[in-house]
Formats: C-alpha cells, structure tokens, sequence
C-alpha cells in the first residue's frame, strides 16, 4: 500500500462512511484535552491491547484486550449498600486466580457503584461512537491540534484504527498515533496515508535487555522505524527515560546515532522521563508494581541524557 498522504477533501460516499463508523474496536479510555501527545491540543484515544510488557508501564490496564475489573479503593464513598465496603479483600498478590472466585459479586458491585470506584475497564466502541466524542473539541483543534490514537498499541486493531485516522481526515481533523513498534509492517503501512503524525518509541538499543524488561526484542521494531523513516513517515522518536534500564550516557549515546543514521528527515527526540503515576492503576487491578525501587530522574541528569542525544545532531525536547 501507498504511504502517500490521503486527500483530506476527498469525501467518502455516504456508504463508505457509514460502513467505517460502524467498524467495532476495544478502548479503554477517552482523554481531552491533552498537551503531550502530539501537536496542539488532542483528544487521546486509547486503544485496549499491546505487544510489549513494559515493566515501568504506567497504563498496566491496556496490557490485554480483555475487560478488566478493577478497585480503586480511594473513591470508595462507603455508600452502604454492601455489608463490607469494596476495596475489602481487594489485595495485591502475583497469582490473581482469586479474583475469579468473587468477580460476581465485584461485577454486582460494579453496576452500582456510585463513585465509581468499582469498574470494568475496557470496552467495544463503533469508530462512530468514539468520534462523536472527538469532534466535541473540534474549536480548540485549530492551532494543529487534533486527535491521536495510543494505548496499548493501536496497530495491533488496524481496521479499527483505519477507520477512525480515515473519519478524522474526512472531517480535516489533525491525526496522529503513538505505536511501540512491535507489530507487522503492513499494519502500520496501511495506516500512513491517514496520519499526520507517528510517535514512535525507541526504548533500548541492547536487543537482550529490551526483551529482558519488555518481553520482546527490538528487531522488529527498529526495523518498522527504518521503513517509516524511508517512506517519509511524519515520525516523531519518543524515549522514555527509565532508570535501570536505559538512563545511561551509553544507552542514549547509542540510540541517537541510530536515530540520526535514519532515512529521511527523522531529526527529532522526545524524552520522556520515568514517573510511578500508574502505580495506582496495578494496586486497583491488584498487580504489584512491577519497577518498584527505582528513583525518578533530577532535571539535572534528564538534561544531561538529553545532551548525549544533541551530539548525534538531533533536535531534543523533553516532556512531549
């Protein structure tokens, strides 16, 4: 398939339209006004599922594709309408076949919870559906600002993310994706001529420790941001700076001389330093953190890290 960019004027036939608007996908969340996922402002689209296990990953509830039921025990209101509030019995432990025993009662819990406290995460939305929410901010996506799909991993739902990136062109609405890589080629290649730009992460150059914290190597998708970068892909690198794993002089010494040895005009970086902000997340789905122990980054040393990469000749931003 063609990577050339899609007419943005051309105005699907009535049929066409409705046939994507109908096109199912698994989300698990709709965020608005975003500032760090692309440019201007965005409404973020996350997409349930993803190939990699990122052991720092602050989104553990987009790992699988499945509904998940979770407890965040700080919205509990103690709403009496069970004989023991929710988070009760709610512990976080590496085997989880418990939950299993009292996902019934959970699920009750769940369709009555006032706060919200108790909650699946994770359903099946119509491209129509997710749009309706999309163009509600539609005003405030005039200075470059639009609609950018993440996760998870969108391109692992690559007709439900065609169908979107192609409603949102119709509509002349900015589109951009946050991918990980690590999936085939010709789902990303399908979804070029839709987007105008792909955030791309690079996480680790070591193929060994990628697959030691992430549970892949990096083979594939080293290969997919060479081919992107080739075919003239709006690409944007995105490194997440994660103690232990790759805030090192020599890792970011390493991943920007591959960056600045791309095809094409792949010339800028963002860093994104480590945080625990998902912490809350594994302890309301009973996960343990799994990259506990490890501190955040001073200023100081992000801002060194980023000098390793501007010696390659690559422009660095820092935070999305």
């Amino acid at each position: 398939m063609s990577s050339q960019k899609a007419d943005p004027h051309s105005f699907l036939a009535s049929a066409g339209r409705a046939e994507l608007e109908g096109v199912e996908g698994i989300i698990f969340d709709i965020q608005r006004y975003s500032l760090h996922d692309g440019p201007g402002l965005r409404t973020n689209v996350f997409f349930k599922g993803c190939s990699l296990r990122c052991a720092w990953c602050a989104n553990p509830e987009s790992q699988t594709t499945r509904p998940e039921l979770a407890v965040f025990a700080v919205n509990c209101i103690r709403c009496g309408q069970f004989d023991q509030p929710c988070p009760d019995g709610w512990r976080v432990q590496e085997d989880t076949a418990w939950k299993q025993e009292i996902q019934a009662d959970y699920d009750t819990r769940a369709r009555l919870c006032p706060a919200g406290g108790v909650r699946w995460i994770g359903e099946r939305r119509t491209a129509s559906s997710v749009m309706d929410e999309v163009r509600r901010d539609a005003l405030f996506y005039e200075g470059g600002g639009g609609m950018t799909l993440t996760g998870g991993e969108p391109a692992l739902q690559p007709t439900f993310a065609e169908a979107l990136l192609r409603l949102a062109h119709e509509e002349c609405i900015n589109t951009a994706i946050e991918t990980c890589g690590q999936v085939p080629w010709l789902n990303l290649e399908r979804l070029l001529p839709y987007l105008d730009t792909v955030l791309f992460d690079v996480k680790q150059l070591d193929s060994a420790t990628h697959r030691a914290c992430t549970g892949a190597g990096n083979e594939l998708i080293l290969d997919n941001l060479r081919r992107l970068a080739a075919a003239g892909a709006p690409v944007m690198v995105r490194v997440p700076l994660i103690p232990g794993f790759n805030a090192s002089a020599e890792s970011l010494r390493a991943i920007g001389q591959f960056v600045a040895g791309l095809p094409g005009n792949v010339v800028q970086v963002d860093l994104l330093p480590y945080h625990t902000l998902g912490r809350a997340k594994y302890a309301a789905l009973a996960q343990p953190y799994p990259w506990d122990g490890h501190a955040r980054l001073t200023d100081d040393e992000v801002e060194a890290l980023a000098g390793e990469l501007r010696q390659s000749g690559l422009v660095v931003t820092v935070g999305g």
